[in-house]
């Protein structure tokens, strides 16, 4: 039997898997529901020095039917890369994985 060849996990704070939203995505939009490469579900916060959260307990959506979008309680480089969209605008979009440019 072949050995079967895995990557190396992303360290959670390796500046190298910060990077941009290039694409149809465009940017990453409060709101956004992502799949991270650990596992974990995370949502795009509108705070700038805490853009991700821990999702709520199962709402995409508002009261007022907007998306639903957390305070923020995760930097940038805690969410380690790549990221599959699977929540825009309150809405499930299929579990595209999100392709992201170098920073600049």
């Amino acid at each position: 039997m072949d050995p079967v060849s895995v990557p190396a996990p992303v360290s959670a704070y390796d500046p190298v898997s910060v990077r941009k939203v290039t694409g149809p995505e465009a940017a990453w939009r409060p709101g956004d529901v992502v799949l991270d490469a650990d596992g974990n579900i995370r949502v795009r916060s509108t705070n700038p020095e805490w853009p991700w959260d821990y999702p709520n307990e199962g709402l995409t959506r508002a009261r007022l039917g907007g998306p639903s979008v957390p305070d923020g309680g995760l930097e940038e480089r805690q969410v380690p890369r790549p990221l599959i969209l699977l929540v825009r605008g309150g809405q499930a979009v299929g579990g595209r994985r999100v392709e992201e440019s170098a920073p600049v």
